[in-house]
C-alpha cells in the first residue's frame, strides 16, 4: 500500500484572540511534530472556508502548547482573514515524522485498507476514516450497505497488516 505524503494531524474551527491567531486542535498534542518556521497545508472543511479546494501551504510564525495549541501563521496577522479561513483540516509532510518500527505504523497508514471479517475471511469493505472519542481511536469501515464504526482496540482489530493491505475484524452484533 502506498503510504501518503501527509498526515492529517488535526483541524481549527476557531480563532484565538484578535490579532490572526487560530486555536488548532491537534490529534497528538504531546507528541507533536510541529514546530515554528514549520510548513502545514491547510484543506478546507466546508464550502464556507476561504482556504483553497485543493488546499494551501502555511508556514508556522509562532506556535505555543499548553491548554490549547495557539497558532500564528506567517501572512495571517488579522482575525478576519482567521474568521475567513476556518474550519480547515491540518496536514503534516510525512517525511517530517520519525520512522516507525517494523511493527508499527500511523493511523494515515490504516485509510484505504480492505478490510476483512476475522470469523468468515470474507471482504466487508475499506477503511475510510478514523476519529478520537475522547478515550480512543474508532475506525469508519465502509461497507456495501452501511458505514461500520469500530473501536480500534485489539479485540476489535486483532490483524492489521498495513504491507499486504488488509486488516481482519471482529464486527460487533447489532441487538435491536
Amino acid at each position: 500500500m502506498k503510504k501518503s505524503e501527509n498526515i492529517h494531524i488535526g483541524h481549527c474551527t476557531t480563532p484565538h484572540g484578535i490579532k490572526g491567531e487560530f486555536s488548532f486542535v491537534l490529534y497528538n498534542q504531546d507528541d507533536s511534530v510541529l514546530h515554528n518556521e514549520a510548513i502545514v497545508s491547510l484543506l478546507p472543511r466546508s464550502t464556507s472556508s476561504s482556504v483553497p479546494q485543493d488546499g494551501k501551504e502555511f508556514k508556522i510564525k509562532k506556535i505555543s502548547f499548553g491548554n490549547k495549541t495557539i497558532v500564528t501563521l506567517d501572512g495571517v496577522n488579522d482575525r478576519n482573514i482567521v474568521e475567513a479561513m476556518v474550519p480547515f483540516d491540518i496536514y503534516f509532510d510525512r517525511e517530517n515524522f520519525p520512522e516507525t518500527d517494523e511493527d508499527e505504523y500511523y493511523l494515515n497508514d490504516l485509510l484505504g485498507l480492505e478490510v476483512f471479517d476475522f470469523i468468515t475471511k470474507k471482504s466487508i469493505g475499506r477503511v475510510m476514516d478514523f476519529y478520537e472519542n475522547g478515550v480512543q481511536v474508532v475506525l469508519k469501515i465502509k461497507t456495501e450497505k452501511e458505514i461500520l464504526e469500530i473501536l480500534f482496540i485489539e479485540q476489535y482489530v486483532p490483524i492489521v497488516d498495513i504491507e499486504n493491505g488488509r486488516m481482519e475484524v471482529n464486527v460487533p452484533v447489532m441487538i435491536e
